[in-house]
C-alpha cells in the first residue's frame, strides 16, 4: 500500500520536470538571439536594410536555405545562392501582390531576373556581434561575396 502513493508521486514529480525542461527548449521564437539555421554551405553577404543600415554576415540563408524560391508569373522558381551576385528589393508600396515583394536578382552570369519573394519570409546569418534575422520586406539590398 505504502509503494503506491510514493510511485503516484514520482510519477507526478517526473510530469512536471518534463514540462518545465520542455519550456526551456531553444525555441525560435526569441528573435535573433536564438540558434539561427546552419547550411550546408557557408555564404557571406552584405545586407542593407530599408534604414541604410549595412552589415556583413556569414552562413547566410533564406528561411535556412541556400537558395531564394520566389514567383516568376505563376511559376515557382529557386535562385540558388552559387548562381547569384545581388538582390536589390523594391520598395513595397502599391504591390499587386501582397503577400510578395518584388526583387531584382542579378546573377554571377551578369543575367538578372525579376521574381516575388514572401515578404515574411526571414534571412540569417551570423555577424561579428551576434546572429541576424530580418524578414525579406526589410531588405533593402544583399550583396553575395
Amino acid at each position: 500500500m505504502l509503494g503506491r502513493p510514493q510511485s503516484a508521486l514520482g510519477r507526478a514529480l517526473l510530469l512536471l520536470a518534463a514540462l518545465w525542461l520542455m519550456g526551456l527548449g531553444g525555441g525560435t521564437e526569441g528573435g535573433a538571439g536564438s540558434s539561427i539555421p546552419i547550411p550546408q554551405q557557408n555564404f557571406t553577404v552584405t545586407v542593407a536594410d530599408r534604414s541604410g543600415q549595412s552589415l556583413e554576415a556569414k552562413r547566410f540563408t533564406w528561411e535556412g536555405k541556400v537558395e531564394f524560391r520566389g514567383q516568376i508569373g505563376n511559376a515557382t522558381v529557386s535562385l540558388p545562392f552559387s548562381k547569384v551576385k545581388s538582390v536589390r528589393v523594391q520598395p513595397v508600396n502599391g504591390d499587386k501582390t501582397p503577400g510578395t515583394v518584388k526583387a531584382t536578382v542579378t546573377l554571377r552570369s551578369g543575367e538578372s531576373v525579376d521574381v516575388g519573394i514572401d515578404r515574411t519570409s526571414k534571412c540569417y546569418g551570423e555577424t561579428k556581434f551576434g546572429n541576424y534575422e530580418i524578414f525579406f520586406k526589410d531588405i533593402a539590398s544583399i550583396d553575395f561575396q
